[in-house]
């Protein structure tokens, strides 16, 4: 005879001790369970993937360079960034010297835009030393012998 009762969720056979299981009863919430797990493992809406595991665990990098004063450089990245910060440690991000406006962070959002002096491409970020412009603004992301620190998102 089958169970008197059933379980809430999955309505799986919860016999009483007057019950008598059949194998049909055992065979049916087999194929219950089998349906109901089976569905949930295979739903890849609800399930995140090694990669994306590991960017949830790790959602960003950060490195320190020195500059070194060239008017361009690329740093690589063992991946793709999705924004960038690069800022100058020690000052703020604006200062004011000699009458020029000096410009010591920047940022940069993949295919969506940056600030002069930095870009994201496909194989890492390129950071520029920018001289003064006619408006007197410079772009210090690559000055020889200062810090700076970038925090890449993955």
């Amino acid at each position: 005879m089958a169970s008197s009762n059933h379980t809430t969720n999955l309505h799986l056979n919860a016999w009483t001790e007057s019950d008598r299981p059949k194998r049909a009863d055992f065979v049916s919430d087999n194929n219950i369970i089998d349906t109901q797990l089976g569905g949930h493992i295979n739903n890849s809406g609800i399930h995140v993937t090694a990669d994306e595991k590991a960017k949830l665990n790790n959602p960003y990098e950060v490195s320190v360079y020195a500059g070194s004063g060239a008017a361009q450089r690329t740093i690589v990245l063992s991946f793709v960034p999705k924004f960038v910060i690069v800022f100058k440690r020690g000052v703020p991000a604006v200062s004011f010297s000699n009458g020029v406006t000096v410009v010591n962070s920047g940022y940069a959002a993949y295919g969506n835009g940056n600030t002069a002096g930095i870009s994201i491409n496909n194989s890492g970020v390129t950071i520029h030393e920018i001289a003064a412009d006619s408006e007197g603004v410079k772009v210090s992301l690559n000055a020889e012998g200062s810090q700076y620190t970038m925090i890449a998102f993955k």
